[in-house]
């Protein structure tokens, strides 16, 4: 990337939202959407639980597609510790929790840091589709592939905001990221709070499980979210996902 400050597109963040001394970092995912995803959530947990939220927006998301091709996953990483470490500055305890991609970083934060508890949402331990494991040999001919942004949009009533297009090396990224997140796992060992969608058909369908099995916490739960699919934004689950969240964090931050 080059050294000018990038325009960052309307409505994408990052977020912050003021509140008690319970902080809770969440980490967007990857697909080509922002911290708009995450918005709703945060939104009904800071009013529900008072909590003190950010959601920062990763680097190369939310200006143009050209940005997050240069992108490493290094600078993802730092960009999460970064927020992390001022939302420490003034809270006690902290939560950490994530959206697929986010999910991934969340995870391999939690294996680094002394977190009160995180949770994920649809977050993959591998994936359905054999095309991502094509990426190397599609990154020849191809360096961009479309997101049906319309049709996001149309099905969030105009909420979810980002690109129309996302470099095919993003597919790479996440596959370290997975490498590194199974190796982490054995690592972490704070109450954690597991969520997938039943209708997810983006990643493999003991994604869950595998996680649940691997993580050295001894306070863990998974849940099955019955009518959702990968997004996190509109969930049909969203009611669901939010008490969820409130009560765990209640239990371990009392």
């Amino acid at each position: 990337m080059d050294n000018k400050i990038p325009r960052i597109m309307d409505g994408v963040g990052p977020f912050f939202f003021e509140g008690n001394k319970i902080g809770i970092i969440m980490v967007h995912g990857g697909g080509g959407g922002t911290c708009a995803d995450l918005k709703p959530l945060a939104e009904d947990l800071n009013r529900n639980g008072g909590y003190t939220i950010s959601i920062p927006l990763l680097p190369g998301f939310g200006t143009k597609p050209e940005d997050l091709k240069e992108i490493t996953i290094e600078e993802w990483k730092s960009a999460s510790e970064k927020e992390l470490h001022k939302l420490m500055i003034n809270c006690d305890r902290i939560i950490a929790g994530g959206h697929s991609m986010g999910g991934l970083l969340t995870l391999i934060l939690a294996s680094h840091y002394s977190f009160d508890g995180i949770f994920t949402i649809s977050t993959p331990a591998g994936f359905q589709s054999f095309l991502i494991y094509l990426v190397p040999f599609f990154n020849i001919f191809l360096k961009y592939y479309k997101v049906n942004s319309e049709q996001f949009k149309k099905d969030t009533k105009g909420k979810w905001v980002g690109y129309d297009k996302i470099p095919l090396n993003i597919g790479l990224k996440v596959k370290k990221l997975l490498k590194e997140m199974k190796k982490s796992l054995n690592m972490i060992n704070c109450p954690i709070l597991l969520f997938q969608g039943r209708l997810d058909t983006v990643i493999k369908k003991n994604s869950m499980d595998y996680i649940f099995s691997k993580v050295a916490s001894n306070t863990k739960k998974k849940i099955w979210l019955e009518h959702n699919s990968h997004p996190i934004l509109n969930s049909p689950d969203h009611s669901q996902i939010v008490s969820e969240i409130h009560n765990f964090i209640s239990k371990i931050c009392p």
